[in-house]
């Protein structure tokens, strides 16, 4: 386990997953994860979706094999659990108190090779407003000849593109809100921020996830049954990643403890962006 800080606050641990059942797609994640004033944003292998799993990246499907974790979408019965599982192993890391850059090669169902990644995952303090920022961007290398990356929607099941960086925080006993910039509906929206806003026990918390304006992939969200989100990667259509080739994902985070409104949240995209 490897904790990041805000400076002597613990505030995100990094586990390295290997311990994981094989159909949960052992993964590395992150949990837990809180705000400056300790209140927790993530869940692990919870009650309604076992193989959820914090902060991580979880693709659903490449080139077949599944890493995602939990059931496969099979048009047009519904879910089944198949022997497809995949697994993402850490393979070289360097770790500071507010930085973790690794390097991971996802392995298929059957062992082999499938593609190589490099991630970096930093905590930045955000003093105008005491909050602090996570940010995580991971580069899909396909070393290993052509990928073709998909979800339950590339199979047929509409309005469930998920897949790619995901962030589960909690169930849905939780009151959630979802905001977006346009203040349009948030699933599938590509909007650059989703905000979050939560009713806890210490008061209100807020979540604002985001990505870069120019590489802006649709938002999966769920607030009835669970709550999490992320961007998909292939939210109506599968992805290519031409032999040679990479693809960037990103996802950043504001954690607050207390509501923000829709303009607060724009200007702290807006900070955001302006970090190095």
């Amino acid at each position: 386990m490897t904790a990041l800080h805000i400076g002597a606050r613990a505030v995100a641990t990094y586990h390295d997953g290997q311990n994981l059942a094989e159909h949960l797609s052992p993964r590395p994640y992150l949990h837990p994860v809180t705000t400056l004033e300790g209140t927790v944003l993530t869940e692990v292998e919870p009650a309604d979706h076992r193989h959820h799993y914090g902060v991580s990246n979880a693709v659903v499907e490449v080139n077949g094999h599944m890493f995602w974790g939990g059931a496969s979408y099979v048009h047009p019965t519904g879910y089944e659990l198949l022997e497809n599982h995949g697994r993402q192993v850490p393979r070289s890391s360097d770790t500071t108190d507010h930085r973790i850059t690794q390097t991971l090669e996802w392995l298929g169902s059957d062992g082999a090779h499938v593609l190589t990644e490099d991630r970096e995952i930093t905590a930045d303090l955000i003093p105008e407003h005491p909050a602090w920022a996570l940010r995580w961007r991971s580069t899909l290398h396909a070393d290993a000849g052509d990928l073709e990356v998909g979800s339950p929607a590339t199979r047929g099941r509409a309005g469930a593109g998920y897949g790619g960086l995901f962030w589960r925080l909690s169930a849905a006993s939780v009151a959630t809100t979802a905001t977006t910039a346009d203040g349009g509906p948030a699933l599938g929206s590509t909007s650059p921020w989703l905000l979050l806003t939560q009713a806890r026990e210490r008061g209100p918390v807020s979540l604002l996830l985001a990505q870069p304006r120019e590489r802006v992939l649709p938002w999966f969200v769920r607030t009835q049954g669970y709550v999490g989100a992320g961007p998909a990667v292939a939210w109506d259509a599968p992805r290519t990643i031409a032999a040679g080739t990479s693809v960037d994902l990103h996802l950043w985070a504001l954690l607050v403890d207390g509501d923000l409104s829709p303009e607060t949240a724009q200007a702290h995209y807006d900070r955001l962006e302006q970090l190095p």
